[in-house]
């Protein structure tokens, strides 16, 4: 029966995701023929800096309140334990927290448990390191502010990718984003916020005309987390629009090959430092295998396997938290993209491949946190609630508002829940 019922909701899953691919190819063999346009073209429409500083100081107040919201249920159910600094490490470091902070403090190594680190990316531990000083030495915080600038500054980012996209409610789209239950993670030390705020620097970057720009910070993003390469795929639904356009030329391919290059050279560099540690430039490959049992599969085996977990840890402290909330977040994912599917086709056709990407390992745990590094994904909410009643609006706000506050909860005190 267990079997049955998980490859029953991975077949309905993966169903979603084929309609939305299949739409793609309709929308891309449309344009072969000269009708739509693959691109969403140049933008043009910054808001006024009084707009965006309010964008940022909302955000970063949000922040805020999570925190004083994590020490007030630290008061309320445990105590203070010590120092602030004492305090603020037993809440928020945990999990993948501990690994970054180990590279930022010592280093990759190939011996001993410590060598598992070298599957997390260098450039969050890196910049955690450059900013060590700035916060008195104390590492927990200088990822923190890393953290939650990062993530603020990808509110404002987001803010004007949504007032380019037409018919959008940028506000709203900023208001999902910053309530999403996911959005702990521009709390503590996660790469999450700056993933976004980088990607989405690369993507308008390169909208607004600047492409070598978007290349280089489509780079960092690659160097923060291995998805980062999927922002190569803008630059060539651009060459395909060129192409198609009959304006494609030598030069301008060649230009678009090396952007590409550029982006790829963020996980050549990590290839690299694998080498250096280890000798073997894709040793991280082996470790994921190994101790975290992951390497390349399918959507519906991963969709699967989520439901026959979920099935089977009756009784289990993290049955709910994690599987419960992959299996139900996999299906809302695929339902918003199918709402939102007239998007602009290049976001559209990243979005599709990011989420084919990250929900596709043979052992996929945290499903819900790499969708969050979709920077598309509130913009596809906001489209995908666009025709819904204002009620179901506020009822989505405050449900994911206590989400939010629970998941804080989860993740500083009730530590099963990541």
């Amino acid at each position: 029966m267990i079997k049955t019922v998980s490859y029953v909701y991975a077949g309905i899953v993966t169903i979603c995701m084929a309609f939305i691919g299949l739409h793609l190819l309709r929308r891309l063999i449309a344009r072969g023929r000269g009708d739509g346009t693959l691109t969403s073209g140049r933008y043009r429409v910054i808001p006024p800096a009084g707009e965006l500083a309010v964008i940022f100081a909302a955000a970063l107040l949000s922040r805020i309140v999570l925190f004083l919201w994590a020490f007030l249920l630290l008061h309320l159910f445990e105590g203070t334990s010590g120092t602030l600094a004492q305090d603020f490490y037993h809440l928020f470091i945990h999990w993948d927290a501990r690994h970054y902070y180990g590279i930022a403090s010592e280093g990759y190594t190939a011996v001993g448990e410590a060598r598992l680190r070298l599957v997390f990316f260098p450039l969050y531990p890196m910049l955690m390191r450059l900013l060590q000083p700035l916060t008195g030495g104390n590492l927990s915080y200088s990822g923190t502010l890393i953290s939650v600038l990062s993530g603020s500054g990808a509110a404002v980012l987001l803010y004007i990718l949504a007032c380019n996209i037409r018919d959008v409610d940028p506000v709203e789209c900023v208001v999902l984003f910053l309530l999403s239950p996911l959005s702990v993670f521009l709390c503590c030390i996660y790469t999450e916020g700056l993933f976004l705020l980088l990607s989405l620097a690369s993507y308008l970057l390169r909208r607004f005309g600047h492409p070598w720009a978007g290349a280089i910070f489509g780079m960092f993003a690659a160097l923060t987390r291995m998805p980062g390469i999927v922002l190569a795929g803008f630059i060539l639904i651009d060459l395909l629009e060129s192409l198609f356009a009959r304006t494609l030329t030598g030069r301008s391919a060649a230009a678009g090959i090396a952007q590409m290059l550029i982006v790829f050279s963020g996980l050549f560099i990590y290839w690299g430092i694998n080498r250096v540690v280890t000798g073997d430039p894709f040793m991280y490959l082996t470790y994921q295998r190994e101790n975290w049992y992951q390497q390349a599969g399918t959507f519906m085996h991963s969709a699967r396997n989520t439901m026959q977990y979920f099935l089977e840890s009756v009784g289990e402290d993290d049955r709910w938290w994690t599987w419960g909330t992959q299996v139900i977040a996999i299906v809302l994912a695929m339902l918003v993209m199918i709402r939102a599917r007239h998007l602009p086709f290049d976001l559209m056709a990243f979005s599709f491949v990011y989420m084919v990407v990250i929900l596709s390992p043979t052992w996929l745990l945290s499903g819900p946190r790499y969708m969050f590094g979709l920077f598309v994904l509130p913009v596809m909410q906001e489209r995908a609630l666009a025709r819904l009643p204002g009620w179901v609006h506020l009822l989505v706000m405050v449900l994911s508002g206590g989400l939010l506050l629970l998941f804080v909860y989860g993740f500083t005190l009730a530590v099963q829940v990541f």
